[in-house]
């Protein structure tokens, strides 16, 4: 952790009441405990390799760990992938990572979900442009940390309403999401795909973040549901249904901006059945 994040850290903990937590908004409590790094080191990068490890090998099964006997997961896509890892500021602790695979480094056959649509009858092309597109994958964040961060939220010697507390509960799944928007921008993307269990579907869906379906729900390592999203739609209906949230995920605007730059008018979404 750089020695400015440290200062706003004890700063923030050392002069704050005891209801500091309900007067900070939920930006700055987000500066204060999150923040995604992009993996342009090898220490991040193992880290992140570590974590999907931990995630996808050992708690949700979705890869075999005798396949990964170092510990770490990794795939084809890694090598021109742009990864990201979500760090607990206060303990410097790397508790989630992120992915995003651009058309222009994947072979003939193309992005991940291309390849899975079109083996069940899709075209991708129908939906997104596929060169100004990224598909988002290994969106994760450690159980273990999701489950004590919620548990020392409840428990807290000023403890928060359900309501507030599960506002900050989503605090990390919204840096990650700041994290892929940063990285959309800078490379110019406008759409995200992604192939997603149901359940974190309906997650994004209650914190305001909306994909729309691309066919049914196919059988790949389990239920998922191939998706998709215009940028700056998603923005404009995040603003509109969770304020606090979209100032998290535009870091109070400043990525809207950049993005209105981009594609200034969203379209209309086509509810696809």
């Amino acid at each position: 952790m750089g020695a400015t994040n440290k200062a706003l850290l004890e700063n923030t903990l050392e002069n704050s009441s005891h209801s500091w937590q309900q007067e900070l908004s939920l930006l700055a409590r987000h500066n204060v405990y999150f923040e995604t790094r992009l993996a342009d080191r090898p220490s991040i990068l193992e880290a992140a390799h570590h974590l999907r490890y931990q995630v996808y090998c050992l708690e949700r099964k979705f890869e075999n760990p005798n396949e990964h006997s170092t510990g770490l997961e990794s795939d084809q896509y890694d090598s021109h992938a742009i990864q990201g890892v979500l760090f607990h500021r206060p303990t410097d602790r790397p508790i989630g990572t992120v992915r995003m695979i651009l058309p222009a480094d994947c072979a003939a056959d193309g992005l991940p979900i291309e390849q899975l649509l079109r083996e069940n009858g899709f075209d991708i092309s129908d939906f997104v442009d596929i060169p100004n597109s990224v598909e988002v994958s290994r969106f994760a964040i450690s159980k273990e940390f999701r489950r004590r961060w919620t548990d020392d939220l409840m428990v807290a010697t000023h403890p928060l309403s359900p309501q507030e507390a599960g506002r900050q509960a989503n605090l990390a799944f919204l840096s990650m999401v700041q994290f892929v928007l940063r990285q959309s921008i800078e490379r110019r993307v406008l759409y995200w795909t992604a192939v997603m269990e149901p359940m974190l579907l309906r997650m994004l869906d209650r914190m305001g973040i909306h994909f729309r379906p691309i066919g049914p729900v196919v059988n790949h390592h389990g239920l998922r549901q191939p998706s998709w999203s215009y940028i700056p739609t998603v923005l404009e209906e995040l603003k509109l249904e969770h304020r606090d949230y979209w100032d998290v995920v535009t870091n109070a605007g400043e990525l809207s901006e950049k993005m209105a730059l981009l594609a200034p008018t969203p379209i209309a979404m086509k509810a696809w059945a």
